[in-house]
């Protein structure tokens, strides 16, 4: 599971560190793809086989074509340095707005990696606000499945 929010500086070469706690249940096989939101995803290998369940084919709707490109097409497997960094590409950093500061961001069974504006976004949330999204969902889920 991975837990907790950590700011992090990247390098002139897109490199940044990878919190130890989060790189311990990161093994080889790894992969970071484009997320939902303007931000990076890094899979660890169970959840990553999970998300191979898009496959293009004739009959494939054109929503879900779009989405296998988008995310296989950006997909790169996480490669650590001897300092526990990995290295955003120019075109993953540019997709998530990532300069000098990125927010590596523990979200359950996956990592996020956000730029500075955009966590900052969801980082300065009401509590009203928590409260409403907390409600809807909890909403949702209650709700009978068709």
């Amino acid at each position: 599971m991975f837990l907790g929010t950590y700011r992090h500086s990247v390098d002139t070469k897109g490199r940044v560190a990878i919190p130890a706690r989060f790189r311990e249940q990161l093994p080889s096989g790894t992969v970071i793809s484009k997320g939902a939101e303007g931000c990076l995803q890094v899979y660890p290998p169970q959840e990553w086989a999970q998300e191979q369940g898009l496959r293009l084919g004739s009959t494939t709707p054109a929503e879900e074509r779009r989405l296998a490109r988008m995310m296989f097409g950006a997909a790169r497997e996480c490669e650590f340095d001897a300092q526990g960094r990995i290295v955003l590409s120019a075109d993953q950093r540019q997709y998530a707005g990532i300069t000098g500061v990125a927010w590596i961001v523990g979200v359950n069974n996956l990592i996020e990696i956000w730029n500075d504006e955009g966590w900052r976004r969801i980082g300065e949330a009401t509590p009203e606000e928590y409260t409403r999204i907390q409600d809807q969902v909890a909403e949702r889920r209650r709700a009978p499945r068709t």
